[in-house]
């Protein structure tokens, strides 16, 4: 008898078999994941506790940001309008002040944020807390300036933030 030749007792798939097989290998861990995705509570940023707004200081325009919270806050970052960016190290103590000028923000390509020529509609404020955990404050308005420059947003103030 040649070794070569198969034995027709032993069970093989079919290409209809095999094609169905290898697609439930496939789709099974993506239905999941996708089933986990929407099923799960999804998880929310602790609130900032700050209060942010502009001021003219040493004749321009500089958003100034409060720590409200009896901790310091530290590796403070702020986006506006998901696109001019700042980043500070440095550690914002409690009950302190920051104060930032506008042209302080910057986009990746270098360009500054200029409130004369920039709208200002969203302000996205970040921050390491002292557990280790992200805080995150966020505000949009189509007259944000304005509103920063009228009276203070945050947390603390009668404001509701969020999108």
């Amino acid at each position: 008898m040649n070794e070569i030749a198969q034995d027709p007792n032993v069970l093989r798939l079919s290409r209809f078999g095999l094609t169905c097989f290898l697609a439930v290998v496939v789709l099974l861990p993506i239905s999941m994941l996708i089933f986990l995705w929407v099923s799960l509570p999804k998880k929310s940023d602790n609130p900032l506790p700050i209060v942010i707004r502009v001021a003219e200081v040493n004749s321009e325009m500089a958003l100034i940001v409060e720590n409200q919270s009896d901790r310091p806050l530290t590796n403070l970052g702020i986006t506006f309008n998901d696109a001019f960016h700042f980043y500070s190290k440095d550690e914002l103590p409690a009950g302190q002040e920051m104060t930032i000028a506008l042209g302080a923000f910057a986009r990746k390509n270098g360009l500054r944020f200029d409130p004369e020529s920039h709208q200002l509609t969203e302000i996205g404020v970040y921050a390491k807390l002292e557990d280790n955990s992200r805080g995150v404050w966020d505000y949009h308005s189509e007259e944000l300036l304005k509103e920063l420059q009228a009276s203070p947003l945050g947390p603390g103030k009668d404001v509701v933030a969020g999108k």
